[in-house]
């Protein structure tokens, strides 16, 4: 078999698998897997592997495995829920181009949130890019943290507990519900700020949406961030009101 025919393969056997994971509806387990696709165990597990590492599925404790956040992010941009994430892009390109950096819509997913939607201002050539599907751990970034300080304060606190240093993260989150917003100073992009602020009353079922607005560190200063609070404030309040008609 040649390269080029063993590539194609093996592209189809992986696209097999991603469809038995979401047609599944529930974490699905590896013998499962390897009866509905037809291969072997051996390939199934390497597949998957595979498919964890780019974040295509995920996988429980207990073995089962389920759409991951980065499929996630590619379905909302093309999926029947992508006309409702549509529904904000003259709010964030709105946001955009008052503040001259990007805005962008943040969806959370288990224990990430997943980028589903971008308007870059075009103000500036040297700005931050959107790229749809991209993921941050939630208590890394300001579109994560917000999401997180929207939560119930117990599901934050237990999420918070898995970050790699707790007590800085809720000190954090304390803050951001007071101020309801976020600030980030390059921890997901080294030389990117950002800040960030939940959507109110979303209707998403895992827990919550956000709206950022990043830019080059030397020119999105902290000043700067926090001028641009009030704009950002009203555009999430804008926005769950949208959400909440559109649901």
């Amino acid at each position: 078999m040649s390269n080029h025919t063993e590539g194609a393969e093996t592209a189809r056997r992986a696209l097999r698998l991603v469809e038995a994971v979401v047609a599944a509806g529930e974490p699905v387990g590896l013998p499962d897997l390897v009866e509905q696709v037809g291969l072997s165990k051996s390939t199934c597990y390497r597949l998957l592997r595979v498919l964890q590492e780019e974040r295509y599925v995920d996988r429980i404790d207990s073995g089962g495995y389920f759409a991951g956040s980065r499929l996630v992010g590619v379905a909302a941009a093309v999926l029947p829920q992508a006309a409702l994430y549509q529904a904000a892009a003259p709010a964030l390109r709105a946001l955009a181009e008052t503040t001259g950096e990007t805005a962008t819509l943040h969806v959370r997913s288990g224990g990430r949130a997943v980028l589903v939607l971008g308007a870059e201002s075009t103000a500036e050539v040297l700005r931050r890019a959107a790229t749809i599907g991209e993921t941050t751990r939630l208590g890394r970034g300001a579109s994560g943290r917000a999401i997180l300080a929207a939560l119930p304060v117990r599901e934050a606190d237990r999420l918070a507990a898995q970050a790699d240093d707790p007590e800085e993260l809720l000190a954090a989150l304390a803050e951001a519900r007071t101020d309801g917003y976020v600030l980030s100073f390059g921890e997901d992009h080294p030389g990117v700020h950002g800040i960030a602020a939940p959507v109110p009353s979303t209707f998403d079922g895992d827990g919550g949406m956000s709206v950022a607005v990043s830019g080059p560190a030397e020119r999105w200063t902290e000043s700067r961030m926090r001028a641009s609070a009030p704009w950002l404030l009203e555009t999430c309040s804008e926005l769950g009101i949208l959400f909440a008609k559109e649901a």
